[in-house]
Order: C-alpha cells, then sequence, then structure tokens
C-alpha cells in the first residue's frame, strides 16, 4: 500500500530528553576564528556572484581590491573573468614585489597596500604575500536563492539531526556545500545538497547508474547524520567533524594527534592536504549558520520554499517510467522534480526504474492513493535492461558496428552524439542503444534541460582541436542511415604506472614528479596527437581480457583504469577486496596504479556482467560532469620540473584526472618530462547559481 508521507509534520517532532551529541556550546568561536568568520559572513551576505574579492589566504582582514565580474550568461564571460582575475593579481604581486624589495609606496594605492599589514611590516612577509593572493566570488545572490530553497528541507533535515542526537543547527551547513541545491555537483563528483563524493555515498545510500541518492534531500541527509555522527565520535569535537566533513576524517585524525585541538590546527597545522579549503571550512560553517538564521536582517522578508507533500510507492519490479507517468497521469517535469535521485538512463527509456525503488507521488486529493492500488501488474518487468557498449577495434566502421548489433545507425551516431562523418576511434566505447529507448541528441531528464541545452557546446570535437589535428578524416557522408566511416587510428596506450588516487587520504604517496630520481624510466619521445575527443564517449579498456577456468576456477585478466579501486572490483564481483589482494599477491594498502594487470574471479559474476558494471560506473561519471560543466577552451601547458599529474589535476588546473587523460590519450603520464606538452581542458560551470560553491570541497571517505 502506497504511504502518505506529511512531512511537514516533522516540524512537531519532540527534541530528545537527553543532550544532543556534543551540546554543551557545540560551534565555539575561537578568537583566532573571528576575523575569518566575519569575511564569510561578508561573502555570503554582502558580496554578489558577479563580484571578485582578491585576498590574502593566510589572512582574510586583508582584501587587496574587489574585481567586478562578466555575468556567466555573457558569451566568453570564462575567459573574460579569468584575464581580470589574472590582472589583478599581477598588479598586487607587482606592488607587493617593490615594497618587499624596500622601496617605498610610490602612490596612495601602494601606500593603502603596504597599511594593510600593519606598522612596519617586514620584507620577507611582504615577499611571501605575493604568492598568496586568492580570489573569492561573491555568494550574496546564490545564499539569498539557498535560503529561499531550505524552506522546503529545513524543518526536516533539523528533524533527522534531532533524532540521531546532533545539533539541529548542523543543517546549516548545507550552504556552505551546495546552497541546498538538490542538482549541484562539483567537477571533482561530488553530489547533493551535502555534496557526497561517489565513495562516501555509497556507504550510507544507493549511488549508480540508475539512482543517485545523493541528489535526494531527505535520504542524503539522513546519510550526512550518519555521517557527522561518525565523524564527532571518532573526533570528539564539533568543529573537528565538521571540517572532517570536507577534510576526511583520517586527515583530521592524523592532524588532531600533531596539534591536540582544533584552535592548534587552525593556527598552525601544515598538512600537505589541509589547504584552503579545509582550514576554512569550519569558519564558513559559523557564517551560514548566522547569516542563515538572521536572513532577514540580510535579505528582508523572502518567499521561503514550503515543504512538500507526497505519497511513496515501494515499486514491487522493474518499471518503465513513461508507463508509470501515463498510469499516473504525471509529466516527466513532475516526476524528475519529486524524484530528483532518478538519473537520466530512466527518462530516456535506456533503462528501468529499480524494483524497491519508493516512487514519490504529489498528493491530489486521494487520486494518486486509488491509481497506485490500480496499477496494473503488466506494467512490471522482471528483469532491468542491460547497458550494451563496444569497444572500437581497428578495421571497424560505425555502419559495421551497427549492422553487427541489430541497431538503427542513427540510433547509435545520436546515442554517442557521433559528428556528422560518424567518425570513431580505436579504444571507444560505444553505447549501443536498447529496445524502447528514446535516443536524441544530448538526451536528458527533465530537469536538467537547459543544462544539456548548454552543454552541447562541447558535443563532437571541440574546434580548437579540429584546428590542430594534421590527420586526415573520413568523408563526409549523405545520410547516417548509408554511411560507411573509416576508423581514424588512435595512438595505442603506453603501459604507466601512474599511482590512481581516489581521495585526499589515499594520496599520501603521489605520483612521481618530473626530475626525481625515483621517477619511472620516460617512454621514448612522441608528438602530441591533437584527437577530437567526444564527451559522450567513454574511451579505456573495460574489457576482460583471457579468461580462462571453469565453475569457480574461472579467472579473467583486466588493466585498471583511472578513478577504479579494489573496492569497485569486489562490488562488482560479488567478493570481498581482501580475496582480490590475496589473489593478486597485494598488501593492505597498496595503491593501484593505471594499466596494471589485475586477475579477478568470476565464480559469482559472469565477465559481461562485470563489463556492464564498470562500464556504467565511467558513464555516471561522465555524464553526471558534462550535465554540469562545459569544456570552455583548450590551453596548452608545459610540463615543469617537480610536476606530477595528481598535483596539476587537483591544484593548478583543478579537473579530475580523467578529464585530462581524455584529452591526451597517448601520454605516459609517469614518465611526464619537462617542456612536454598536455593539453589542459578549462572548464566552466554551466549555470553559476545552481552549481556547488567554488571554494567548498567535498568530503572524502
Amino acid at each position: 500500500m502506497p504511504i502518505l508521507l506529511w512531512f511537514v509534520f516533522l516540524l512537531a517532532f519532540p527534541a530528545f530528553s537527553s543532550p544532543a551529541v556534543g551540546a554543551a556550546e557545540p560551534f565555539p568561536v575561537y578568537d583566532c576564528l573571528k576575523s575569518n568568520v566575519a569575511f564569510w559572513e561578508k561573502i555570503y551576505s554582502h558580496y554578489l556572484l558577479n563580484q571578485g574579492v582578491l585576498h590574502d589566504s593566510d589572512n582574510l582582514d586583508i582584501v587587496y581590491r574587489v574585481i567586478d565580474l562578466v555575468d556567466d550568461e555573457q558569451p566568453g564571460a570564462g575567459r573574460i573573468n579569468r584575464k581580470r582575475v589574472e590582472g589583478a593579481k599581477k598588479q598586487y604581486r607587482d606592488i607587493l614585489s617593490r615594497l618587499a624589495a624596500g622601496n617605498s609606496p610610490r602612490n596612495g594605492e601602494e601606500k593603502r597596500v603596504l597599511q594593510l599589514f600593519g606598522d612596519h611590516p617586514s620584507r620577507q612577509v611582504l615577499h611571501d604575500a605575493r604568492d598568496n593572493i586568492r580570489l573569492q566570488r561573491g555568494q550574496k545572490d546564490r545564499f539569498r536563492e539557498g535560503v529561499i530553497r531550505s524552506g522546503a528541507y529545513l524543518a526536516t533535515i533539523k528533524a533527522e539531526f534531532r533524532k540521531h542526537g546532533l545539533p539541529e543547527d548542523l543543517a546549516y551547513l548545507a550552504h556552505v556545500e551546495s546552497s541546498f541545491n538538490v542538482q549541484a555537483y562539483s567537477k571533482f563528483g561530488a553530489a547533493g545538497i551535502w555534496q557526497f563524493t561517489r565513495g562516501t555515498g555509497k556507504r550510507f545510500m544507493r549511488v549508480d547508474y540508475t539512482i543517485d541518492e545523493r541528489r535526494d534531500p531527505y535520504r542524503a541527509s539522513h546519510a550526512a547524520a550518519l555521517y557527522l555522527k561518525e565523524n564527532f565520535e571518532r573526533l570528539g569535537s564539533w568543529p573537528l567533524a565538521i571540517t572532517a566533513y570536507n577534510h576526511g576524517a583520517n586527515g583530521m585524525a592524523k592532524a588532531l594527534r600533531k596539534k591536540g585541538d582544533y584552535e592548534s590546527i587552525f593556527q598552525e597545522y601544515e598538512g600537505r592536504l589541509f589547504r584552503f579549503a579545509s582550514r576554512n571550512f569550519y569558519s564558513e560553517f559559523l557564517a551560514a549558520r548566522h547569516v542563515a538564521k538572521n536572513y532577514r536582517r540580510y535579505f528582508g522578508e523572502l518567499p521561503l520554499a514550503r515543504p512538500p507533500q507526497f505519497y511513496e510507492l515501494e515499486l514491487a519490479g522493474f518499471a518503465p517510467l513513461a508507463e508509470l507517468a501515463d498510469h499516473f497521469q504525471l509529466d516527466l517535469d513532475t516526476i524528475a522534480r519529486f524524484n530528483p535521485a532518478l538519473r537520466n538512463p530512466l527518462f530516456s527509456g535506456q533503462k528501468y526504474v529499480p524494483a524497491g525503488y519508493r516512487l514519490r507521488l504529489p498528493v491530489r486529493g486521494g487520486r494518486m492513493d486509488r491509481l497506485a492500488a490500480n496499477l496494473p501488474d503488466k506494467l512490471y518487468r522482471s528483469r532491468q535492461k542491460p547497458s550494451l557498449f563496444y569497444e572500437v577495434r581497428p578495421g571497424d566502421t560505425a555502419g559495421l558496428i551497427a549492422r553487427r548489433h541489430g541497431v538503427s545507425l542513427q540510433k547509435l551516431i545520436l546515442a554517442n552524439q557521433l559528428d556528422g562523418r560518424a567518425t570513431i576511434y580505436v579504444g571507444q566505447n560505444l553505447r549501443l542503444p536498447v529496445a524502447g529507448e528514446t535516443v536524441r541528441l544530448a538526451a536528458a531528464a527533465p530537469r536538467q534541460e537547459r543544462h544539456v541545452k548548454a552543454a552541447a557546446k562541447v558535443v563532437g570535437p571541440a574546434p580548437v582541436l579540429e584546428e590542430l589535428s594534421k590527420k586526415p578524416v573520413a568523408s563526409a557522408v549523405k545520410t547516417p542511415e548509408s554511411a560507411v566511416v573509416e576508423v581514424v587510428p588512435q595512438p595505442q596506450p603506453v603501459t604507466v604506472a601512474l599511482a590512481v588516487v581516489h581521495s585526499a587520504e589515499e594520496a599520501a604517496v603521489p605520483p612521481p614528479v618530473v626530475g626525481e630520481e625515483a621517477a619511472l624510466p620516460a617512454a621514448p619521445e612522441m608528438a602530441i596527437a591533437h584527437i577530437p575527443v567526444n564527451p559522450a564517449v567513454v574511451v579505456g579498456h573495460l574489457k576482460v581480457d583471457r579468461v580462462s577456468g571453469q565453475g569457480q576456477n574461472r579467472y579473467g585478466l583486466i588493466r585498471v583504469e583511472v578513478g577504479e579501486t579494489l573496492g569497485h572490483y569486489a562490488e562488482w564481483l560479488g567478493v570481498r577486496a581482501q580475496d582480490l589482494r590475496r589473489l593478486n599477491h597485494l598488501r593492505f594498502g597498496a595503491v593501484l596504479h593505471l594499466n596494471q594487470q589485475l586477475k579477478i574471479p568470476l565464480a559469482k559474476v559472469d565477465s559481461e556482467r562485470f563489463e556492464e558494471q564498470r562500464f556504467e560506473y565511467h558513464k555516471e561519471i561522465e555524464e553526471d560532469f558534462f550535465a554540469a560543466y562545459r569544456v570552455e577552451e583548450m590551453r596548452n601547458y608545459q610540463i615543469r620540473k617537480g610536476d606530477n599529474i595528481w598535483v596539476l589535476s587537483n591544484n593548478k588546473f583543478e579537473v579530475p584526472f580523467w578529464l585530462i587523460r581524455k584529452y591526451n590519450a597517448d601520454t605516459n603520464f609517469a614518465g611526464l618530462r619537462p617542456n612536454q606538452e598536455l593539453l589542459v581542458p578549462v572548464v566552466e560551470k554551466i549555470d553559476e547559481r545552481l552549481s556547488a560553491p567554488e571554494h567548498s570541497a567535498a568530503p572524502t571517505g
């Protein structure tokens, strides 16, 4: 039977009679934090998104200038804003260099900058400040919209936290993470109002190719309560537990062992990964809590969203979403609004809604209850639709692949957003459309339609890559259905041994840096082949090699791809990670390397099912990324001594490694050499107002 859930009743949940965990002054404002908290209060309540605050990253009292930024909707806004920011940073680096050299101020601006550092600052202080100039974008309009959105969820989240014995004001942490935007997504894969990474999210929720409960505000809030409580019980204070939400519990435990308390960590800790975001995270929470609780003072009266009322219907089998919508006389927009955890493959018909999912339906005078009671059994399916893909090999053509697998070439082209020539490359993994699927260019759930329209800018070969490429491409065809297109050979992958880093805590031993004695032997010199990149297609060897044996002794060989861990393999194979370690003679804590060969057991899961889950994992990550970000331009970067891909990806370029690799398919990342060139994609958020704040990193598991 459907259950009528009136979430507004959660307002009446009684608080526990015993004090909440850490209730005695749970959120102290230490003296050392006051200037930081004041800075973030102004960011949230005074400066707008089109204003950039240029400041010192160590001393937030030092603000050099506020820069006007171009609105993100304006063409070329990213390029214009980067130019403005770099110009302003250079101006103040030059001023600080002159002052650090002992020169007297030449004008009023240089005099003002000198005064920012107090009376008689040392040359060393001024010299060090040159490298500490940072830009923080204002958040006032985003925060205001977040306060409005929070009306739908805040009471429910507070009740959830009280239920777990936690301080209810922890609910305001969602302002820091996402401004209560259920569709918020970060460049490194954190999703939803609580910005859970995929790895941490899977500990508490369902996260897969069909359902992503990180985007469900209620289920994610339950997970956030469990995660925060776990952090507190391990670390012993809320400042530490909240910082661990950003930096990771292991990282904070290490900092605590070294420094003894939060204040000392904030003022003195120099952990390699304890950077600006982690150091400021608790201060941001304090500021967001203050501004949100006193929003009328900063924004006036606001039309807060009302808590929704809905039914939940637990599905007894797999079900086509379009048929469910027809039965309940609802459009897909309404289904999407009430069920933000449903991913795009369900809306296109590529997948069924999984059995056991609790589908939310709007309350409409009891009509939904009657329709749910009369849901026909024939609507349910006994099994999920498979995800089919094909790895392109030398000699393949798009037309040949389509005929071989019994699919329309037109649908194959649209499903993979191939260019007008249906050009394919060796090593691409083409998704094969399934029966009953509606395939269209950049197909997406209704809630993301305008995101996808904007993302269409990167569909097919990037223009800059076409200009750089000297390789011939296949000739155009008149009609896709009759296309017979030659495969343009892609350089074969170079075997590398780059450490695959999955979280800040796993990065204790970074990949080799350029110029170090310990670096692995470099690959032979080769020119970069500028191959057009199709964001809709996953590249990498996802197949199982050399399957042998039978029954309980059936095994296969695989090559490690970016972002994969033993935990992933264990999950997909239905075994324990320790069994895989033992099978491959790996010590506990050993880091996997890109292209490393592993032996996997196929007794419980056959190779086809393993490959399907592996493909869905990579496809999910890339689809989510390109729904939230577009590639604005490409830049050439010359490798310098001391570089490694982890530092370049996370700190310098601030894009995931898989994306850099996608644009540099033939590069040996373990053998990087000075002056070697990389193509680096510069990405922009498709909608700045609906994305995760830039200054906030995601929790790591």
